[in-house]
């Protein structure tokens, strides 16, 4: 047992030092691209400078296209995408970004055979002055005119447009699948006494559309956490959990079957309160010495529920048990130290950030986002290890989706997801604060720049419920 669970923690980390360094190879390419930028600039095409440069390019373009067909960039809000993972920016892929965005360029695309001078030809095109679309012929036929066959350019606005109906559709898509998975989980709580491998079937169906989901477009979803239901506060909380627990394996490249487990096994993580009385749960002032004994006694009683159960992942039930095993005030008591499965400690901290920033009916306010970061912080190595702590944090960003900002432009801006910088997110401007942003307002990217210089700047955070500012009506 123990050597299986070594063997699969090696093939999580060897999967997502693979992912760095893919990161890592796109990023140098880019800058490889810009330094042929700069030298076709400053240089005569047949300088050894420039064709040193192009030759440097050339050898890491074959390194992005070993194992494809295509290498593709994508410009979005001043941000650097290679495929679906964002490439971190400094001052100067800055500028670069600026330069491509200035020509209305959203994508390029690089296929197998390019040369060395279709990257010099590429070069000369993009450091033309002017745009390089246009009305009267189309950039396929600038292309093949320059003899530029394996390189694709797309144009920004068609990119954009893709992107703001995939968004929108994503949105619609997680907001069904946040209500599938709380539907499932009723079903699982009606069938504890009855039919348990039936509702487990669907529990298990619902958790790998969210896994297929957040692989695709973990945001969407994360900004869903944001709606804390009054009425469904136990299954909304379980739900989130799942979310930000699902979300934090990805980032750690967890396999499918593995992200599976874990979201199984954080969406269940409470089932063992089925039976404690809704009066304890929801009580709004101190427990009882009774009834916390009561509270203290649903880690064994979920884990005695899931071994139980058929089709269902046995890591389930070790979450179920660990969860609430941290901390001075951990439980169920334990005679001698146990070392909790990592799942167990990414539930845990999915589940403390969400409790914390939970706004049930009889609390005075809710914690914002980036504080309840900061309350994680300080309990560092407790609810779990500082890695695990620190690729939570990776996953939903310093300032978490929700989180209001107050910033330098004298604008205020909602927190819709992250970029690869984590202090500078993604954010819808708002002016009305009465929800038609939603649908009329600019999403903007705080990497943006202009002149090398950041367009937008966080200033400070406001607290939502001071400000009177109802958030989850952007997220709903």
């Amino acid at each position: 047992m123990a050597s299986d669970k070594n063997s699969a923690q090696e093939a999580v980390r060897k999967s997502f030092v693979a992912k760095q360094r893919l990161i890592e190879t796109a990023r140098i390419f880019f800058q490889n691209m810009a330094a042929v930028l700069k030298n076709m600039f400053l240089y005569p095409e047949d300088h050894p400078r420039l064709h040193s440069s192009v030759e440097k390019l050339l050898d890491r373009t074959e390194d992005l296209l070993t194992k494809k067909m295509d290498a593709a960039f994508y410009l979005i809000d001043g941000e650097l995408f290679f495929e679906t993972l964002s490439i971190p920016l400094d001052q100067n892929l800055s500028l670069v970004v600026e330069q491509l965005s200035a020509k209305s360029i959203g994508g390029i695309i690089f296929s197998q055979g390019v040369t060395k001078s279709e990257l010099i030809r590429f070069a000369a095109l993009l450091n033309k002055t002017g745009e390089i679309f246009s009305e009267e012929e189309s950039i396929d036929e600038v292309m093949a005119k320059e003899g530029i066959r394996h390189i694709t350019i797309h144009h920004a606005m068609l990119v954009d447009r893709q992107t703001g109906s995939e968004i929108k559709a994503q949105q619609k898509k997680a907001a069904d699948i946040f209500k599938e998975t709380i539907e499932a989980l009723k079903e699982v709580v009606q069938a504890v006494h009855s039919d348990k491998a039936s509702g487990m079937r669907k529990v298990n169906s619902v958790i790998k559309t969210m896994v297929d989901y957040v692989l695709d477009n973990k945001d969407a979803l994360i900004g869903l956490t944001n709606i804390k239901m009054y009425d469904e506060y136990t299954f909304a909380h379980c739900v989130n959990t799942a979310i930000l627990a699902v979300s934090t394996g990805t980032y750690l490249s967890l396999s499918k079957p593995q992200l599976s487990a874990l979201g199984v096994g954080a969406l269940m993580h409470d089932i063992g309160k089925v039976n404690i009385p809704p009066e304890i749960i929801n009580k709004p002032g101190m427990l009882t010495e009774k009834e916390w004994e009561i509270i203290q006694r649903h880690p064994v009683d979920g884990a005695l529920f899931l071994s139980s159960v058929q089709n269902i992942s046995k890591l389930a039930t070790v979450i179920a048990f660990e969860h609430h095993h941290h901390g001075p005030k951990a439980y169920p008591p334990l005679k001698s130290y146990h070392k909790r499965h990592p799942f167990s400690q990414i539930v845990s901290l999915a589940d403390s950030y969400e409790a914390i920033t939970a706004s049930r009916v009889y609390y005075a306010s809710k914690i914002p986002p980036d504080e309840a970061i900061r309350i994680l912080l300080k309990n560092q190595g407790i609810t779990s290890s500082v890695a695990l702590l620190k690729a939570f944090i990776n996953t939903i960003g310093i300032f978490p989706a929700g989180t209001l900002l107050q910033l330098d432009s004298g604008e205020i801006g909602l927190v819709i997801n992250q970029t690869q910088d984590l202090m500078r997110p993604r954010v819808l401007l708002l002016n009305k604060f009465d929800g038609s942003e939603k649908e009329s307002g600019q999403v903007v990217s705080l990497v943006e720049t202009a002149g090398g210089k950041y367009k937008r700047s966080i200033a400070g955070t406001i607290d939502p419920n001071m400000a009177k500012i109802n958030v989850q009506m952007y997220f709903d």
